[in-house]
């Protein structure tokens, strides 16, 4: 009985943290409305070039602190695909021009 009863724990505790996972991935590579497949390190120009425009777009400076002496501001960009209610949404995040996170979230609209 006690060994039955760890491997519910067992499988219960293995179930949250798996459905906790589920909320959004991440991706080295998102392929494209037209088929065309970006990856991170990948520059904005090149992924504006091979993509389809985002649904949305969205801009933000942030402050990273000092470098030599000077505070580093360096340009977020945030591009969203919203594919629809059958597919995932996407968004590519570029930092300072340059593809450093793919993260797919829940179904479109």
């Amino acid at each position: 009985m006690k060994g039955a009863l760890s491997t519910i724990l067992l499988a219960a505790v293995c179930i949250c943290v798996l459905c906790s996972l589920a909320g959004a991935t991440t991706s080295d590579t998102f392929r494209c409305p037209n088929g065309a497949i970006i990856s991170v390190n990948d520059k904005l120009s090149t992924v504006t070039l091979r993509c389809d425009a985002p649904t949305s777009v969205s801009r933000r400076s942030v402050t990273r602190g000092l470098v030599s002496g000077y505070y580093d501001v360096v340009e977020m960009e945030e591009w969203t695909y919203d594919l629809g209610p059958s597919l995932f949404v996407y968004y590519l995040t570029f930092d300072n021009g340059v593809l450093v996170r793919i993260e797919s979230g829940g179904y479109g609209k």
